[in-house]
């Protein structure tokens, strides 16, 4: 792909004004440039040297890597005026917001790289790469990933001469960074999370909570004991199930007040989605809550997956640096391209730009044509030979 870059699209560098102030000229030079970059870069590679050959007037790739490895600035500063951003462009809920909390890998090649250890992935299997715990925070149609931790094994930390935390422990930390918006706030997790530490966190914080857990944990029903699969084999043959239509869904649940060693009194909703018969346990502190409530709370967890989606396709964890902090402040880079293009396409949208809200893929799109009609322009108004327009763009 031959450079074609020749200047920021109008509306795009209204919103890197944004951030003008969090750096000195050079490095807001190449804020804007790492940011187009990676979002132009489409499906090619979006690592230091393909966004630099995105741009007509290549500068010194250094400068570029420089702005990453050695960052004297605040990410998160940046972090929070992104999200600033985002949550300005549209009503915010005052009454209920969530937050998300998952981990996702970045597989990576190399022993020597920093922080990388084998961890396990669900499509994967159990890879050589980088952990990033993450947390997604979900107010009514707006999610804005607002916290990036990097989790590493404790001999990782210990080469590294930092203090070693768990995924649980970074994910405690998140609940204790977070400041609240509305009045009530939910955490939601996979199975992974759920257990006594991370309820204990959410109660001293006054935050609600519900993660998916395990078939085979025990649990206390009505005095007996169970596996949870077991309960659901007992409950359904007894007929306990009922139907439901959450979000437009039809599910078959039943809702159980349990005790749970080592955690305390809590629910469990066990779920099987009509036409697919999958089925769900969810546990939570929502223990005055109907069934219903519950479901549609859960459903907001969905989110996260779509964020890892579309953030994969804007470069997430394609990098080869060394260093475990240039690493993350690409992640936070990555993260921030997603946050802006949602912001765009919600003001496409409310300037009746568009007719509707474009999807992330086709936000990219109309980013890349934008760019596209400034290069058009820069050749069209170039007064120069055949020759010297092909070597302006480099087609080698």
């Amino acid at each position: 792909m031959f450079g074609f870059i020749t200047g920021i699209p109008r509306r795009l560098k209204h919103l890197f004004s944004k951030f003008k102030r969090f750096f000195t000229k050079p490095q807001y030079g190449n804020f804007c440039r790492a940011e187009l970059g990676l979002i132009v870069a489409g499906k090619s590679e979006h690592d230091i040297k393909s966004v630099n050959q995105q741009f007509i007037d290549r500068k010194d790739q250094s400068s570029l890597n420089r702005f990453i490895t050695n960052a004297n600035w605040n990410v998160n500063d940046v972090a929070n005026q992104a999200k600033t951003l985002l949550l300005s462009e549209s009503n915010i809920d005052r009454s209920v917001e969530y937050k998300i909390i998952d981990d996702t890998v970045c597989r990576k090649y190399s022993q020597s790289t920093e922080m990388v250890c084998y961890n396990h992935s669900s499509t994967m299997g159990t890879v050589l790469s980088h952990d990033y715990v993450t947390s997604l925070y979900v107010n009514n149609s707006l999610a804005v990933p607002d916290s990036l931790k990097m989790y590493g094994n404790k001999k990782k930390c210990r080469e590294k001469g930092i203090e070693f935390k768990t995924r649980l422990q970074l994910a405690c930390d998140m609940i204790d960074e977070h400041t609240p918006i509305a009045k009530k706030t939910i955490w939601l997790w996979d199975s992974w999370f759920t257990c006594q530490e991370m309820a204990s966190k959410c109660k001293a914080h006054g935050y609600s909570w519900i993660g998916e857990i395990k078939s085979n944990r025990i649990v206390f029903y009505e005095g007996k004991r169970y596996r949870i699969d077991e309960l659901f084999d007992k409950l359904r043959s007894e007929g306990g199930f009922f139907d439901i239509v959450v979000k437009g869904e039809v599910y078959s649940a039943f809702k159980a007040d349990v005790f749970m060693p080592k955690m305390g009194y809590f629910s469990i909703v066990m779920n099987v989605k009509a036409d697919t018969k999958e089925v769900h346990f969810l546990c939570t502190d929502l223990v005055s809550c109907s069934v219903e409530e519950i479901l549609g709370h859960a459903l907001e967890r969905h989110r996260i997956e779509d964020f890892y989606k579309e953030a994969k396709a804007l470069g997430f964890g394609e990098y080869r640096f060394r260093t475990s902090e240039a690493a993350l402040i690409h992640a936070h880079l990555v993260a921030l391209a997603h946050t802006l293009l949602d912001v765009l396409r919600r003001r496409l949208l409310r300037y009746s730009i568009v007719k509707s809200l474009l999807s992330f893929e086709a936000t990219v799109e109309w980013v890349r044509r934008k760019a596209m009609h400034l290069f058009i322009h820069k050749l069209r108004d170039a007064n120069l030979s055949t020759r010297s327009l092909l070597r302006l763009i480099n087609t080698k």
